[in-house]
């Protein structure tokens, strides 16, 4: 890959991640968002594919880590902190569920 497509790739793996995200293919949707966040660490959009992807598959723990990462390169971003907050809840309502609370 030239230096040159470098960002474009990316661009191009984040938008087929988001596609395998709306046919609920989570597995595939996380594999693409990690190719993303190791390619550019500095992307919050890869972080945020990466935690809904994580939100799909229910893994809510990991995907607050995803969505704080994106909010921590990107304090501003609304779209990532309704995620991360939509997260926590998620995971904070499955663990009350799995103590029978």
């Amino acid at each position: 890959m030239a230096e040159g497509d470098y960002p474009e790739n990316v661009t191009l793996i984040s938008n087929r991640s988001l596609c395998w995200l709306s046919m609920g293919e989570g597995d595939k949707a996380l594999r693409d968002a990690q190719i993303c966040r190791a390619l550019r660490r500095d992307w919050p959009k890869a972080c945020f594919r990466e935690g809904a992807a994580r939100m799909l598959l229910k893994d809510y723990e990991k995907a607050c880590d995803a969505f704080l990462d994106g909010l921590k390169l990107d304090p501003g971003n609304t779209e990532i902190e309704n995620a991360l907050r939509q997260a926590f809840h998620s995971f904070v309502v499955s663990h009350a569920v799995k103590k029978g609370h």
